[in-house]
């Protein structure tokens, strides 16, 4: 029996993880992600971290899959990323390959997460699932009859970065007016912020909620799920955006179901009764569709399971 390694690298945590060939997952790290320290600091992380687990199996460890949290050149093994300072162009698969002495396949998270879903949690009877990720940014995967749809350019899936509107903000893409603007954790943040900022007597409890410094997401989305007036409008807002973007998902591809997963989407009742009832608004009733949308089934620890799919791909 082999095992693989799988690793998932995000802008908050980071986890390492030994998985057998069955997906079943023998054990796991989670660490914190200190931005700050850069590249460098992870990497060390990563290394330490994938030793001590490569110590602690008597089964060959025959691969590992990695899945990191910004664009990546899959075909070269690198990251792409312009959102995390340090990492754009490195030949991260390759770093792993010599610094463990096993083959590596490297994905973005949200491929990585469409993958984890797909054979391990809520999509596994499903001919086509999109995998949504909601978590700082907007990202999104496609499984197509069990093989990931990646396109000409190796940018299928991103939603995130269809430009919905000429005025909106500029995206961490570059670009102005991407469905991320409106429609992510980061959305979230800088409209509750912009509300605070107007109304002072209005925040305070999302501020409590965030941890009583900054205004989060989750700060955000626990509020609006106590039933504060103002974090529940600016979820409404931001669910209303979300509902177009899966619309369009639904009009081009319909799919048997969507998954959503990341850090938003797990909040559950705030954001699913608010898009189930936004998607009823907006639905031509002439066009019908029986795509499913369910949150994910592994929470967290979709892109972890994805990571090893890759890996297993390569035994």
């Amino acid at each position: 029996m082999n095992n693989v390694l799988a690793v998932d690298i995000g802008g908050t945590h980071f986890r390492v993880g030994l998985f057998d060939e069955q997906g079943r997952r023998l054990l796991v790290h989670d660490g914190d992600t200190d931005r700050a320290a850069g590249r460098e600091w992870m990497l060390g992380q990563l290394a330490a971290h994938c030793r001590e687990l490569l110590a602690n199996t008597d089964a060959p460890v025959k691969a590992c899959g990695v899945s990191f949290g910004g664009p990546v050149d899959f075909s070269r093994r690198r990251v792409t990323s312009l959102h995390a300072p340090g990492w754009e162009g490195f030949e991260l698969g390759k770093w792993f390959e010599q610094t463990l002495g096993i083959p590596c396949r490297l994905d973005n998270d949200a491929n990585a997460g469409a993958l984890g879903e797909f054979h391990f949690g809520a999509g596994r009877a499903a001919k086509l699932l999109v995998y949504v990720t909601i978590s700082t940014g907007l990202g999104s995967g496609v499984v197509c009859d069990g093989k990931l749809l990646r396109g000409r350019d190796g940018m299928a899936g991103e939603l995130g970065h269809i430009p919905v509107s000429e005025f909106g903000a500029r995206c961490s893409c570059g670009a102005r007016g991407c469905l991320e603007t409106f429609c992510s954790g980061g959305a979230l943040e800088t409209r509750m912020r912009e509300w605070a900022e107007r109304r002072p007597d209005r925040g305070g409890r999302v501020v409590e909620l965030s941890g009583g410094h900054h205004i989060t997401a989750e700060g955000v989305m626990r509020a609006a799920a106590e039933g504060d007036a103002a974090a529940a409008h600016v979820v409404r807002e931001t669910t209303r955006w979300l509902a177009h973007g899966l619309l369009m998902v639904i009009r081009i591809l319909n799919p048997d179901l969507i998954v959503l997963g990341g850090g938003v989407a797990q909040s559950g009742a705030p954001l699913l009764d608010n898009l189930r009832s936004f998607l009823e608004e907006l639905a031509s009733r002439p066009i019908t569709y029986s795509t499913e949308i369910v949150t994910a089934a592994l929470g967290s620890y979709s892109a972890l399971y994805g990571a090893a799919a890759l890996g297993l791909e390569v035994t």
